[in-house]
């Protein structure tokens, strides 16, 4: 994994465990599930680039928000 991804990753992961109320495990889960929410990727495919990890941080804001299922 390069360092972006890397970077990408612990930031997608905080926002994800701060999310499922500190289970990192769900968390972790979650980031390499398919998401209906991201076209069928998982949003850890999405972590390689900045544009990626801000859709995964807007995807997880919107579950906070309950914007959708």
């Amino acid at each position: 994994m390069k360092s972006l991804e890397l970077r990408n990753y612990n930031k997608a992961l905080q926002a994800a465990t701060d999310y499922f109320e500190g289970d990192m495990e769900t968390a972790e889960l979650w980031l390499k599930e398919p998401a209906g929410s991201l076209g069928g990727k998982c949003p850890v495919e999405m972590l390689s680039t900045e544009e990626g990890l801000h859709t995964v941080l807007d995807v997880i804001s919107r579950m906070d928000d309950n914007s959708f299922q």
